[in-house]
């Protein structure tokens, strides 16, 4: 990575990678129902802790700088994480090739990709909403929601791709959490 920065709020937990995320999963959902000074359940912290340690365990570590759980309610499931991954790019890449570089084949999506310019701190960002569908068995999708952003960080005669990314299978809760996504995204410094 070079140096980009997500500032989140408090309903956000960075993932500690190096972590077993079992181990990691009780200590963070501890320390959250602490924090929220929630009455002990010892039940539902379970299941919560085994919710988290599921999703930090299937995390593609591969080019994986950073995640963060969006876990605004401690005795609530997750409500999804966002990755940071970075790449090189050639000097000349631009913004526009990178939303092209990110967008899915519109034989997938279930509406057009809706792709967007906004300024952060860190610099221009493409901003990527994305409705696509996942094969599941033959003939059964799911319809997912993946939601991007993309910084073109240059340095001298190099650039590198930031990108920080997350896929929702609730539709709905895409559409209630959408704007803390964006509130993340656009909180991104170098």
């Amino acid at each position: 990575m070079t140096g980009l920065r997500l500032h989140p709020d408090t309903r956000w937990v960075q993932v500690d990678l190096a972590a077993p995320p079992r181990d990691w999963a009780a200590d963070t959902v501890r320390a959250r129902w602490a924090a929220q000074r929630l009455d002990p359940d010892p039940r539902r912290a379970e299941v919560i802790t085994a919710g988290v340690a599921r999703v930090v365990a299937s995390l593609d570590l591969a080019g994986l700088g950073a995640a963060l759980l969006f876990y605004p309610a401690a005795n609530q499931p997750v409500v999804t994480v966002v990755c940071l991954r970075a790449f090189s790019a050639r000097p000349e890449f631009t913004l526009d090739a990178l939303g092209a570089e990110l967008s899915m084949p519109e034989e997938v999506l279930e509406r057009p990709c809706q792709r967007s310019v906004v300024e952060t701190p860190a610099g221009p960002a493409m901003r990527l909403v994305q409705r696509y569908r996942e094969p599941l068995d033959a003939g059964v999708d799911e319809i997912r929601e993946h939601i991007a952003y993309g910084w073109l960080v240059a340095d001298h005669d190099h650039t590198t791709v930031e990108i920080a990314s997350t896929t929702f299978v609730d539709l709905v809760a895409a559409g209630v959490w959408i704007t803390a996504i964006d509130t993340l995204a656009r909180s991104a410094t170098l």
